[in-house]
């Protein structure tokens, strides 16, 4: 499997995991779920355009400013909720921001032109 046929399995299960996590009242998994579609969404893209994968959280937002400044601008602010399910309990409007945010993203003209193929939402 290539490296964008990776990135697409990894946002479906993540997908998948975060609505099951939902549906079972499971805020804090589901929106660290969420989270992380998010972030391979927005890894594919960067692999797409420069066939580099960050190393890590930094060098992702780094990336995304330079290359794609408007899914930096979603992002960057729902990385304070995702850390907070490692310490405290999320609320349905965390859960709801990091939802609206992977929607704005996988919306977005730029994804939809990219991923050929639909990501099974």
């Amino acid at each position: 499997m290539d490296k964008k046929e990776l990135l697409k399995a990894r946002i479906t299960e993540f997908l998948e995991a975060a609505k099951d996590d939902e549906q079972k009242k499971r805020i804090n998994a589901a929106t660290t779920m969420y989270f992380k579609a998010l972030i391979e969404v927005c890894d594919y893209m960067l692999y797409n355009k420069i066939l580099k994968l960050p190393e890590n959280h930094t060098e992702r937002y780094q990336m995304l400013e330079k290359f794609f400044p408007d899914f930096y601008k979603i992002t960057s602010p729902l990385f304070r909720i995702y850390r907070k399910t490692y310490s405290q309990i999320i609320e349905e409007k965390d859960l709801g921001e990091i939802k609206n945010g992977i929607k704005k993203i996988m919306e977005s003209a730029e994804v939809q032109r990219e991923m050929q193929d639909p990501i099974k939402k």
